[in-house]
């Protein structure tokens, strides 16, 4: 059974709660470099008052400062997809900037962090070498994999920047920094769940808990990059339904014999005050034809709400191995660094295998996935820096085009090219601009089985055509 259909994920809350409320904010869009327009990669995700960071390249705290509405104090979390220094090295100023934050009433705060082997090593070391104290504890996890899907290793002439970024790749397999006094020990996380291509990883809770790790379960996916990369996928559990009121339900309760069963027994001069306590999931007792009868809540209960399903990918050329834990995301953040010009000569194909030499994704790429996946909403970031984010016609002109190209292969009109400090509300029904329409209403939903084997089959035609295969 895989992750996208298994039992504990679809099964539904023990109350039927209100699902807590949940947007995504981009704090940097460029790829590699930040420009005048964009920062490089930084991305803050929201659930109910929790924050998590899913990556933070250098400068990512000015972000958080001039996005003004993401409290320091409130991230718990910290997901980094992939240890390139555009997503990560703005991660010791984070923790400084949390820090300065927290007060003396929230010592007990724990900020969890994950990512690829080698984040704790990093981690440690910036901050050990500088003398950094922290007043909160910190734990971080590691995902290892045994598989290494580096697209160096399938190239066939690899100069000597590749060969020695190769050699450098598994530093912390050979030597390991001691721990900070502030960290809790951490995991070292081995895939836990097989995806027909690869393995993918269960993630643990937040070691402090939290509505986040009681209704939400938390995956990560390996992805094709020049490192090792993952993706994140937040999934949201399944809620229970309302009882049914317009049913038979309240005459049973208003009956003459109940009326008098539960004053005289219970002392309930209304009632229709039973109605809470099957809301809240608990069965009560009414009296009919002189029996007292048990009503159960499932019994009036309307359908579960389907949860949330929020993708987030790093920087990848080859999606295929999480394609089963994307599958029917209501939102999918997906690179796409680099785009044909047409108007500029450039020709398609040797954009695509510039890209994919690189680890990286073209508009076409991203589409496609999305496509595969039967994605409701995809949202395009990690641009070259050839690609402005400002307001000017010339700039937003050519993110038209990219957001045209990812349109054609998506199938749909949900595409969306992120700017810095975008802010994306994620609400259970999700409708697209200037109309009432559910976004992916129409939108066949698809098996993990699905998703894996049309995306394999996707990615397979991608890299041939550049070369790859």
């Amino acid at each position: 059974m895989d992750h996208h259909e298994n039992e504990e994920q679809n099964k539904p809350h023990p109350l039927p709660i209100k699902p807590l409320d949940a947007r995504f904010m981009f704090l940097g869009t460029a790829s590699m470099s930040p420009s005048s327009t964009r920062n490089v990669s930084g991305n803050a995700l929201q659930i109910g008052k929790e924050w998590t960071i899913i990556d933070c390249g250098e400068g990512t705290q000015h972000q958080i400062l001039k996005a003004k509405c993401i409290s320091p104090a409130k991230i718990n979390r910290i997901f980094i997809t992939h240890l390139h220094g555009d997503h990560c090295f703005g991660l010791p100023g984070l923790l400084c900037m949390i820090n300065n934050a927290v007060t003396d009433t929230e010592e007990d705060k724990i900020v969890h962090l994950i990512g690829p082997r080698g984040l704790r090593n990093m981690t440690r070391a910036a901050l050990l070498s500088s003398g950094t104290a922290t007043m909160f504890r910190f734990r971080i996890d590691e995902l290892w994999n045994n598989n290494d899907n580096s697209i160096i290793l399938k190239q066939k002439n690899s100069d000597h920047k590749h060969l020695t970024s190769n050699k450098l790749r598994h530093y912390s397999q050979v030597f390991e920094i001691p721990q900070h006094p502030s960290e809790l020990p951490g995991l070292n996380i081995e895939p836990n769940g097989k995806d027909g291509a690869s393995a993918t990883w269960v993630l643990p809770p937040h070691p402090g808990g939290g509505n986040v790790s009681t209704d939400w379960t938390l995956y990560a996916g390996p992805l094709v990059h020049t490192i090792a990369s993952v993706g994140y996928v937040f999934q949201e559990h399944f809620h229970r339904g309302k009882i049914d009121t317009s049913s038979t339900l309240k005459e049973r309760i208003l009956s003459t014999e109940n009326r008098s069963y539960q004053k005289k027994e219970n002392g309930i001069k209304n009632p229709l005050q039973l109605l809470g306590e099957l809301q809240q999931g608990r069965s009560i007792q009414i009296q009919e034809c002189s029996k007292i009868v048990e009503i159960k809540p499932e019994d009036y209960m309307t359908p579960p709400t389907p949860g949330r399903k929020i993708a987030v990918l790093g920087d990848t050329c080859d999606s295929r191995a999480i394609a089963s834990l994307v599958a029917n995301a209501n939102l999918l953040v997906h690179e796409s660094t680099n785009y044909a010009n047409i108007e500029e000569g450039e020709e398609p194909e040797t954009v695509l295998q510039m890209a994919v030499l690189r680890g990286h994704s073209t508009p076409a790429m991203s589409g496609t996935f999305a496509k595969c996946c039967a994605v409701k909403l995809l949202l395009l970031t990690h641009f070259s820096s050839r690609y402005k984010g400002d307001e000017s016609k010339e700039s937003l002109a050519v993110m038209d085009q990219i957001v045209k190209e990812a349109q054609d292969h998506l199938g749909h009109e949900h595409v969306i090219a992120a700017r810095d400090f975008m802010e994306v509300p994620i609400p259970i029904k999700q409708h697209h601009k200037g109309g009432g329409k559910e976004a992916g209403a129409c939108i066949t939903p698809v098996t993990s089985l699905d998703a894996t084997e049309k995306a394999s089959a996707a990615a397979d035609s991608f890299l041939h055509r550049a070369g790859l295969s």
